[in-house]
């Protein structure tokens, strides 16, 4: 009977620390999805099209995300105009030649539990790295967890320069709002 008891506690205990192992979860790129909208500066004008993840990793242990890295593909930018998705691609904007990855990496871990949070971060692009805090909502699914999120990024903190207002002071008919949204729905899985 004793033996049976320590066997019970040790199974017990051995249960509790698998639970606390922290465990990778993979991007589903096919099952995620990014998109951008662009603003003109001083009307309504706005355009949105898509961007693609190439890949992402999330460390998650009890509900605590300890790290996230999330690489876009430049080079899938998409919009239907395909002027516009040219000159996105070029050195006027992205540069995604010389610059064909974007890359989020969470700086420091967040408790969730199926509750919005902010994610700060280190966001790459063009080579040039600066601080994010981008609110999210976490949700567990099944398998893993959804981010999903709505963002506005400052595109002159990253060198995109091109007909910025802030920028070029007196611009006005074809001045494009610093700021560009951001929202996605990344899903990330247990390998």
């Amino acid at each position: 009977m004793q033996t049976l008891k320590y066997i019970l506690i040790i199974s017990l205990i051995m249960i509790g620390v698998q639970k606390i192992q922290a465990q990778d979860h993979t991007l589903r790129i096919k099952k995620s999805e990014l998109s951008w909208t662009g603003k003109a500066a001083f009307n309504s004008y706005s355009l949105t099209g898509t961007i693609t993840p190439k890949e992402g990793i999330a460390t998650i242990t009890n509900n605590i995300l300890s790290s996230l890295q999330l690489v876009i593909n430049m080079k899938s930018i998409d919009h239907e105009n395909n002027d516009l998705k040219s000159h996105l691609k070029n050195e006027d904007f992205f540069e995604v030649k010389k610059f064909p990855t974007a890359i989020f990496n969470v700086k420091n871990p967040v408790s969730f539990k199926d509750a919005t949070t902010i994610l700060k971060g280190n966001l790459t692009i063009k080579g040039k790295t600066n601080t994010e805090n981008i609110p999210v909502n976490i949700e567990t699914t099944a398998s893993g967890i959804l981010i999903t999120f709505k963002y506005s990024i400052d595109r002159t903190k990253y060198g995109v320069n091109h007909n910025s207002p802030s920028i070029f002071k007196r611009m006005k008919e074809n001045a494009i709002a610093d700021e560009f949204i951001l929202e996605g729905k990344l899903l990330f899985e247990a390998k």
